[in-house]
């Protein structure tokens, strides 16, 4: 990823939160805040993931880090979460709700098990997280919530409908915090990516290619010919969206649901 050159210490003294933060769009907003001299915060249930991250950003740009194993739709461990934070940090400045998982199902035959399941992860979680963080940051006067939503959320997908409902859900949800946190000069925003090349992208292409009864791959390719930019996205696509809303630069930005899709919405 390159370097910021042109912010390299923008969050330094800050302290940056990203639930999902051991792989894919959550590691990479880790780096980014990183890289631009945040104190970094993970959250992750793969405990040994979430720890070899938080070691490699440390090492890599001499900033503190912090692994936590914690579920985000478990509201007591959240809760703990954050007190352990501010017991090191004494401050959160940035919370990412990124955690998220997808799972390809025709609507006929999604359990209830697997609904919940998604409902959960993808919007409980955001919930609890957001509840638990909003009086740190109504205290300070302070703070950034960020929150992955889709173009999911925006638009429907074949055999997706539970996770087009929780992504459309959280869109709801950060235009209704973003009004009550306004007045304490806490800004709430949604960036809906398109397709970005990671491991769940790469399971979706699986999901759709096997119901579909095509062969790998066939999804991604037939979406980057159609994607305006003809191409798919990457994280650091993403993480640059996501540092700019963290950032003094959008302290008037909130309740937005910000694509990031290469206009793939647009066809």
């Amino acid at each position: 990823m390159q370097q910021p050159e042109n912010h390299p210490h923008r969050f330094e003294d800050r302290v940056a939160v990203i639930t999902g933060g051991a792989q894919g769009l959550g590691e990479a907003f880790a780096r980014r805040f990183a890289q631009e001299g945040a104190c970094v915060v993970i959250i992750d249930l793969q405990c040994d993931k979430c720890e070899q991250v938080a070691t490699r950003l440390h090492d890599e740009y001499c900033v503190q880090t912090l692994a936590v194993d914690a579920s985000v739709s478990d509201r007591d461990a959240i809760k703990e979460a954050v007190s352990h934070i501010l017991d090191e940090f004494r401050r959160i400045d940035i919370w990412v709700n990124n955690a998220g998982v997808y799972r390809g199902t025709a609507m006929e035959e999604l359990s209830m098990e697997e609904w919940h399941f998604m409902l959960e992860v993808n919007y409980t979680g955001v919930f609890v997280c957001t509840q638990a963080v909003a009086p740190v940051m109504k205290r300070q006067r302070s703070g950034r919530i960020i929150n992955m939503s889709s173009i999911a959320g925006r638009t429907g997908f074949k055999n997706s409908v539970a996770y087009c409902s929780t992504k459309a859900a959280v869109i709801g949800l950060t235009r209704a915090t973003a009004m009550d946190l306004a007045p304490y000069n806490v800004t709430v925003n949604a960036v809906c990516p398109g397709t970005i090349m990671t491991d769940m992208v790469l399971k979706v292409d699986h999901d759709i290619c096997a119901n579909e009864g095509w062969p790998p791959g066939t999804h991604l390719k037939n979406k980057a010919e159609a994607i305006p930019m003809k191409r798919l996205g990457t994280v650091e696509d993403v993480a640059g969206v996501v540092a700019f809303l963290a950032s003094e630069d959008a302290a008037f930005v909130t309740g937005q649901a910000i694509e990031v899709d290469g206009g793939e919405l647009l066809i």
